[in-house]
């Protein structure tokens, strides 16, 4: 049996849409094995994601010391502190360290060399130099009796459980990131939006598996459900030739979802083999066994969630289903109507994409209102559209969604839109 932690994998992929337009690869990956003080191993993981376009020219600069860095301050602190017994940690000054000390210690860190990156470059004086080089940071460390996480922007963590399905752990608050706004290490006060956890491990030989990804790999997929499935089937890359196939899997990622730059880095603990051990509730269905042929249906949001219900589709397609998830779609509607006002088109234009399937008959409605618990926008989505029409619901059906007058109009201009192929997505 396997105990402990394996070392981590990582992959990055430049996006599709980047090649095309002749930009550097703006994410970074690190991965690094390190001891405390009292000799006991630890795995870290970072990825950073420079938000390019030309505001942040410099930013892939940018996230190469953030996670540099990142790893750096782990190694230092690391080494001159013991971790201490397996069966009691100080897990209360350890969850301090990642909340407040770490963010504050890696900022610096990163600050001190931007400037001096641009001084080298013999470059005129610039008011907001630290601009340029802007960029998120997401950072994982894992010991021997507890692991936990720390970071900045809209990064994603993923924990696959060998007894049950994949959760996400992390995600960025609304109120700090909306559209295409996110935390930065280029902000003066980037150590207080860090958002961290720390989690125990109750037996040495427990079996789970981590992911940490950027952004592109979420914006790749229609719903949130979806990417929760890929992730899933990433960290069950095969062990042999992992990085070659993680890469590739990386590269049909980017070519056929977001366009943009996508990095990963992943860690398995004990002897969790999820090649095998896939929970049923994100088991491959027969007809697509591979991830190749599983990722179309999961970044064009056609993936038919294998819940138990797919002897029943005749009946999701009826108003019951509508009916059984209107209080979830609700709580949504609430959600969005009591958000910034002007958030509302940019939640609603990131969902494009299931506008456009649902108008073009490439994605049908049942799976989403199916999954309504956990993707309550794109149910919203869903039950706001009329097959017969080919457009927004009408009459008694849409008074029962309850929206608000500024989401009923974004909704109205969504469905107005001509279903024309998405282009693809401007550079952050």
């Amino acid at each position: 049996m396997v105990i402990g932690w394996c070392p981590p994998l990582q992959a990055r992929r430049i996006g599709a849409a980047h090649q095309r337009q002749g930009r550097p690869c703006q994410d970074a990956v690190a991965v690094a094995q390190c001891r405390s003080h009292d000799g006991q191993t630890a795995q870290v993981m970072a990825v950073a994601d420079g938000h390019g376009g030309e505001r942040y020219p410099l930013s892939d600069v940018g996230s190469a010391l953030a996670c540099e860095q990142a790893l750096l301050a782990v190694e230092e602190h690391l080494g001159a502190t013991a971790l201490g017994g397996p069966q009691a940690p100080d897990l209360d000054a350890w969850t301090n360290w990642l909340a407040t000390g770490l963010p504050e210690q890696i900022h610096g860190r990163w600050l001190a060399l931007v400037r001096n990156h641009w001084q080298q470059q013999a470059s005129p004086p610039e008011a907001e130099v630290l601009r340029l080089y802007g960029t998120t940071l997401g950072l994982v460390v894992m010991t021997p009796s507890w692991w936990g996480y720390t970071g900045l922007g809209d990064w994603d963590l993923v924990r696959l459980n060998a007894d049950g399905p994949a959760e996400l752990l992390s995600e960025e608050p609304a109120e700090v990131g909306s559209g295409e706004a996110t935390g930065s290490l280029c902000l003066e006060q980037a150590a207080q939006l860090f958002r961290s956890g720390l989690l125990p491990i109750e037996a040495p030989g427990a079996r789970f598996g981590l992911m940490l990804s950027t952004d592109g790999i979420r914006k790749s997929c229609a719903t949130d459900t979806d990417f929760l499935v890929l992730a899933a089937h990433l960290i069950a890359t095969p062990t042999a030739g992992a990085s070659e196939a993680l890469a590739a899997n990386l590269e049909q990622i980017t070519s056929e979802g977001s366009g943009d730059d996508v990095s990963v880095a992943m860690a398995l603990h004990g002897s969790f083999d999820p090649t095998t051990e896939l929970p049923a509730a994100v088991e491959r269905p027969p007809e697509a066994r591979s991830l190749p042929a599983l990722l179309p249906a999961l970044l064009g949001g056609l993936l038919l969630l294998s819940t138990g219900v797919g002897a029943s589709w005749y009946w999701l397609q009826q108003r019951d289903l509508l009916l059984q998830q209107a209080e979830a779609v609700r709580r949504q509607s609430r959600q969005l109507c009591a958000g910034p006002p002007g958030a509302i088109a940019g939640t609603l234009s990131s969902r494009r994409s299931q506008f456009m399937g649902l108008l073009q008959g490439r994605l049908k409605a049942a799976p989403l209102l199916a999954a309504a618990e956990l993707d309550p926008l794109g149910a919203l989505i869903a039950s706001s559209f009329d097959p017969a029409s080919g457009g927004m619901v009408q009459g008694q059906a849409l008074s029962a969604l309850g929206l608000c007058p500024l989401l009923l109009a974004a909704l109205q201009r969504q469905w107005r839109a001509t279903p024309t192929p998405i282009p693809d997505p401007p550079a952050r």
